[in-house]
């Protein structure tokens, strides 16, 4: 798994591989840290994960999707999910947790809402 984070108005993580078992634990640390930098700043916290390159994803990447879904949006943030493969978006919807993200259509769309 690789992530790539840009902090502008909003932090855009680009996931690519897979998020699973420990690389999904790695993943939640650095957000973690992130989060509480965020929680620092003025503004809206935004995060936008690009699932472009996301090849799968197990309950532990699921977890960390939900874990910094609840942290941003406590701070009065959002998280928005971009690009979503078919069987990302499948356990979303299976578990019921499709409403704790923002599914824009594209990238351009997510970056515009973070403004």
């Amino acid at each position: 798994m690789q992530v790539n984070i840009q902090n502008k108005n909003f932090t855009l993580l680009e996931i690519r591989g897979k998020v699973i078992g420990q690389d999904a634990l790695v993943l939640k640390t650095m957000l973690e840290e992130h989060i509480q930098t965020l929680e620092t700043q003025e503004g809206t916290p935004t995060l936008i994960f690009n699932l472009a390159n996301a090849e799968s994803m197990d309950s532990a990447g699921l977890g960390v999707l939900i874990t910094s879904s609840t942290q941003i949006r406590q701070n009065g943030g959002r998280t928005a999910l971009v690009n979503v493969n078919k069987g990302i978006k499948r356990m979303l919807i299976r578990t019921n947790l499709t409403s704790l993200f923002d599914f824009p259509r594209n990238l351009a769309e997510a970056i515009a809402k973070s403004f």
